[in-house]
């Protein structure tokens, strides 16, 4: 009787910690799970007009089917080097997981107390779509290679064979 008073409760608080993961969620150090969409995440000021100057980290990088380009802007009273920064953007950009390292960066930074504010802009990145006449070039040249591969199989194989 005791036992389920506090279970249900627990099952309950927990299960509705699990609903409540939204799109930040990656934002947050120990939970990893991507938007579906195009998404922005802001870190340090949270007034975008309070913004100024330009950024002194900036960078383009992909993740899964994302296009993202990270801003940020290190506070004036920092110690940080220009050879500091662009060591944060060599680790950034050799990252497969790059929305991930980013977000750990900036939350790391954020808590030194360095960060003045960052901005990552991604966008879903869609192929173009192909004219049906570039589709269809590109079909006949694979089935030219096909032929052409399918040639030297067969030579090779009668000479093989002899």
């Amino acid at each position: 009787m005791r036992m389920s008073r506090i279970v249900v409760p627990l099952a309950v608080a927990l299960g509705a910690q699990a609903l409540l993961v939204s799109e930040a969620a990656a934002q947050i150090p120990g939970l990893y799970s991507l938007p579906t969409t195009d998404f922005v995440w802001n870190w340090g000021r949270a007034d975008l007009e309070q913004r100024q100057g330009p950024a002194d980290i900036e960078m383009t990088g992909t993740e899964a089917q994302f296009r993202c380009e990270l801003k940020a802007q290190i506070r004036p009273s920092s110690s940080m080097t220009q050879n500091e920064y662009r060591a944060i953007e060599q680790q950034l950009s050799t990252r497969l997981d790059f929305i991930y390292a980013v977000s750990e960066a900036m939350n790391q930074l954020e808590q030194q107390i360095v960060l003045d504010w960052a901005t990552l802009d991604c966008k879903e990145y869609n192929a173009p779509e192909k004219s049906a006449e570039e589709r269809a070039s590109r079909e006949a040249e694979a089935r030219e290679k096909m032929l052409r591969e399918l040639e030297k199989r067969r030579e090779r194989q009668q000479r093989h064979a002899e």
